[in-house]
């Protein structure tokens, strides 16, 4: 492919991947939380796994574009909160390298003690990490699901006493 065309063929797909609102987890799927939406940046992802600049470089050499979070939170029986991200990226290959450093990376997300294991969900592929047990005082178990189709990642982060694998699964797919 000649250099011109490749350059312009990448220019439309960013300038397409770039318009739009992405769509996260319905503030439906958990009506007694409030919420808050907002914009994610490559320095917010790289301050979830303190990976700093370094990181901040991967993600742009894997094409990261933008992302969209919603937060829910509050105190109920089972989930005190959820975190809905949906990441866009310019290639499928970028999508899928960011979820496979996620899941090989749970210790630097969430500490020693964690784990991560394969997870396959409405034609997503990815990783569930399961947090270390914290020895806090009403500590509550932490799972995150995070999955990539095309060139879209789904991240959904549940905490609370009653987040349990089939609570972030079911949420998950619920969440575009």
């Amino acid at each position: 492919m000649p250099f011109a065309l490749a350059v312009a063929t990448t220019a439309v797909v960013l300038v397409g991947a770039g318009s739009g609102t992405l769509p996260v987890l319905d503030a439906s799927a958990l009506p007694q939380l409030a919420t808050t939406t907002h914009a994610v940046s490559e320095r917010d992802l790289a301050a979830d796994l303190a990976g700093g600049n370094p990181f901040r470089r991967l993600l742009h050499s894997w094409g990261f574009v933008r992302g969209r979070e919603r937060d829910f939170q509050g105190e109920s029986n089972r989930i005190d909160r959820v975190v809905s991200r949906t990441l866009l990226f310019t290639h499928p290959a970028g999508a899928r390298a960011y979820v496979r450093y996620v899941g090989a990376h749970a210790t630097a997300l969430y500490g020693a003690g964690s784990s991560s294991q394969q997870l396959a969900n409405r034609g997503r592929s990815g990783y569930l990490l399961d947090a270390a047990p914290c020895a806090c005082h009403r500590a509550s178990p932490t799972l995150l699901a995070v999955v990539a189709r095309g060139t879209r990642v789904t991240w959904l982060e549940a905490n609370g006493g009653g987040v349990k694998p089939a609570v972030v699964v079911g949420l998950l797919a619920r969440a575009p």
